[in-house]
C-alpha cells in the first residue's frame, strides 16, 4: 500500500510537470523529441547497414551476426552495472527527498523498494534506448516478424534489472561495512576505475577480428571463435541465446531462457530487498555524517583574487569544489582511459599510404571532436546546474551572471584544450601527417574544443536544473540532448567547410597545376570563423538572458 502511494506521488508529480508546461515549452519539447527520434533512426540505419552486410557473408554470416549480438548484450550489461554503482549511491543515500521520506510513516523497506527501482531505471533507460535500434535493425536484416521484437521486449526488463541489481548490491554492502561519507569517495573512484578497465579490455580484445577472419590462423579457429558462448554464465548470454532462439522459431528454447532470466531477476531482487532490510538504514545513517577536514585556513588573499581581482573569487570556488568532490576528479581516470584507447585505435589502423594517413589525420577533427563533445557533456554542460540550491548565493553576490559564466568557461577550457592538444598532436605524430594537414587539424581541434566548451556553458545556462539528485539527470535531460546535437552539428560543419582547402591541398600533392584558389580558400576560412563565432555567441547570449531571469 505504501509503495503504491509513492508510485502515485511520482505519477502525480509527472502529471503536474506536464500540465505546467507553457505552449512554448510544449512546442520546444515536441521539436526536440522529434530530433531525438531522428537520431535513433540514424542509429537504426547504421546498425541495419552493418548487420545486412554481415548477414550476407556466405557460410559464417549468421554466426558473425549472433556473435556481435552477444557482445552487444555483454557490453550493455557491464555499462548498466557500472552505471548503477553511481546512480545507486546518489539515489539511495543522497536524494533530496530522502529526509522527507525517512521522517514519513514509511518503513525503510518501502523506501528502498521505491529508490532501488528508480536507481535501476536511471542506470539503464538510456542504454536500453540505444540497444533497441540494434534489435530493430537485427529484425530487418534477418527478415523477421514483429514477434521477434515482442520476444526482445520480454527479455529486456529482467536482463536490465539483473545488471542494475549487481551494482546496487555492491553499494549496499560497501556503505554498510564502511558507513561514512568517505565511502562515497571510494565508490566514485572504484566505479570510475572499473569502467576505465572494462572499456580498455573491450578495446584490447580487438573486436575487429570478428570482421577479419584472416586475422586468425586457420578457418577452424575462426569458426570455433564464432560458435563459442560469450560469457555463458552471465545474463547477457542468456538474453542473446533467447533472442537467437526466437529468431529461429525455437519458442520452447526462448521460453526456457526467458523463464531463467525472470526467475533469476526475481530471486536476485528478493535477495537484494532482504539484504537492504539489514543494511540500508545503517548505511544511510552513516552516509549523512560530514567528513573531517584537517585544513588550516589562512587570511592571506587568494591566488585567484590576487591575479584577477574580485572576479577571481568565483574561479577559486570552482577549483576548491572540484578538488573537494571526488566524483569530479576521480573521473579523470575515465578521461585518461578514453584518450589512451583512442590513440591505441589510431595506432592499430592499417594505413600504408602517406596520403591516406594524412586524410585520416584530417578526419580526426571529427572523431576527436566527438570525444571532446562527450567530455563537455560530462564536465562543462552541467557546470551551472551543479550550483544546485546554492545558486542564490552567487546571485546575491556583487558579481554578474556573465562573470560567473566566464569563470566557469575559463576553469573548464584549460583541461578541454589539453585533451584536444594531446589527441591532435599525438595522432599527427603517429600518422606522420604532412605539415599542412597536421597544422590544419591541430588548429581546428583546438578551436573546436574552445567552441564546444563555450557552447556547454551557454546551453547549460539556457537549460539549468538546480533541483536534481545526481549529475546523470543533467546529462540525460533535454538540454543535454540539445548540447550534443548542437556540438555534433558544429563539428560536422567544421569538417565540411575545412574539406575545401584540404581538397586543394591533395590536388596539389597529386601534381595538379593551379590547385589552389586563394579566394575560395579565404571564403572557406571566413565561413568557418563566422560559424565558430555564431556557435559561441548564440548559446552564450541565450543562456545569459535565461539565467538572469531564473528565479530558482
Amino acid at each position: 500500500m505504501s509503495l503504491g502511494l509513492l508510485a502515485a506521488r511520482r505519477a502525480r508529480s509527472l502529471r503536474n510537470a506536464v500540465v505546467a508546461l507553457t505552449p512554448y515549452e510544449r512546442a520546444r519539447n515536441a521539436a526536440f523529441s522529434a530530433a531525438g527520434l531522428a537520431l535513433l533512426y540514424g542509429l537504426y540505419a547504421g546498425f541495419r547497414r552493418a548487420l545486412v552486410y554481415l548477414a550476407g557473408v556466405e557460410l559464417i554470416g549468421r554466426l558473425m551476426t549472433w556473435k556481435l549480438t552477444a557482445l552487444m548484450f555483454l557490453m550493455t550489461m557491464s555499462m548498466v552495472t557500472v552505471s548503477s554503482l553511481l546512480t545507486a549511491l546518489t539515489t539511495l543515500y543522497y536524494s533530496f527527498d530522502l529526509k522527507f521520506l525517512m521522517n514519513a510513516p514509511l518503513d525503510a523497506r518501502t523506501i528502498f523498494l521505491d529508490k532501488s527501482l528508480e536507481s535501476a531505471f536511471f542506470a539503464s533507460w538510456m542504454i536500453a534506448l540505444v540497444l533497441t535500434p540494434y534489435a530493430l535493425a537485427l529484425r530487418a536484416a534477418l527478415h523477421l516478424g514483429w514477434g521477434f521484437m515482442a520476444a526482445y521486449a520480454a527479455l529486456l526488463p529482467p536482463f536490465l534489472l539483473l545488471a542494475a541489481s549487481l551494482g546496487i548490491a555492491f553499494t549496499l554492502i560497501l556503505l554498510y561495512l564502511f558507513p561514512s561519507s568517505r565511502t562515497r569517495d571510494a565508490v566514485w573512484v572504484l566505479s570510475s576505475l572499473s569502467l576505465t578497465i572494462a572499456y580498455g579490455l573491450v578495446r584490447f580484445a580487438q573486436p575487429e577480428r570478428l570482421l577479419r577472419p584472416d586475422a586468425l590462423r586457420v578457418v577452424a579457429q575462426y569458426l570455433e571463435f564464432l560458435q563459442a558462448p560469450t560469457a555463458p554464465y552471465l545474463p547477457s548470454w542468456w538474453a542473446a541465446r533467447g533472442l537467437r532462439a526466437a529468431a529461429e522459431g525455437r519458442w520452447l528454447a526462448w521460453c526456457a531462457d526467458a523463464a531463467l532470466l525472470w526467475a533469476c531477476a526475481a530471486a536476485v531482487y528478493a535477495g537484494l530487498v532482504a539484504l537492504a532490510a539489514k543494511t540500508y538504514f545503517i548505511g544511510y545513517s552513516g552516509a549523512q555524517e560530514g567528513a573531517l577536514r584537517r585544513r588550516v585556513h589562512s587570511l592571506a588573499p587568494l591566488r585567484e583574487v590576487r591575479a584577477l581581482g574580485r572576479e577571481g573569487a568565483v574561479l577559486w570556488k570552482e577549483r576548491v569544489v572540484f578538488l573537494r568532490d571526488v566524483k569530479h576528479w576521480s573521473q579523470m581516470l575515465l578521461i585518461c582511459g578514453l584518450v589512451f584507447v583512442y590513440l591505441f585505435s589510431i595506432r592499430r589502423l592499417p594505413l600504408d599510404s602517406p596520403d591516406l594517413r594524412s586524410l585520416v589525420s584530417f578526419l580526426n577533427i571529427g572523431t576527436a571532436g566527438f570525444v571532446i563533445a562527450a567530455l563537455g557533456l560530462r564536465f562543462t554542460f552541467p557546470a551551472v546546474s551543479l550550483e544546485g540550491r546554492s545558486w542564490w548565493v552567487l546571485r546575491s553576490a556583487p558579481i554578474g551572471v556573465e562573470r560567473v559564466m566566464r569563470q566557469k568557461l575559463l576553469f573548464s577550457a584549460a583541461p578541454m584544450l589539453l585533451v584536444a592538444l594531446t589527441l591532435g598532436a599525438s595522432t599527427n605524430w603517429m600518422l606522420d601527417a604532412d605539415r599542412f594537414t597536421a597544422a590544419l587539424s591541430l588548429t581546428a581541434l583546438l578551436v573546436v574544443a574552445a567552441v564546444v566548451c563555450a557552447m556547454g556553458v551557454g546551453l547549460g545556462a539556457l537549460f539549468p536544473r538546480f533541483r536534481i539528485e545526481n549529475i546523470h539527470q543533467v546529462e540525460s535531460s533535454l538540454g543535454g540532448f540539445v548540447y550534443m546535437a548542437a556540438s555534433l552539428f558544429y563539428i560536422g560543419a567544421t569538417v565540411a567547410v575545412l574539406a575545401v582547402p584540404m581538397q586543394m591541398h591533395f590536388r596539389e600533392r597529386f601534381g595538379k597545376a593551379g590547385a589552389w584558389d586563394a579566394r575560395l580558400a579565404a571564403a572557406a576560412g571566413a565561413a568557418w570563423l563566422a560559424l565558430s563565432a555564431a556557435a559561441i555567441a548564440v548559446p552564450w547570449t541565450l543562456g545569459r538572458r535565461a539565467l538572469e531571469k531564473n528565479e530558482e
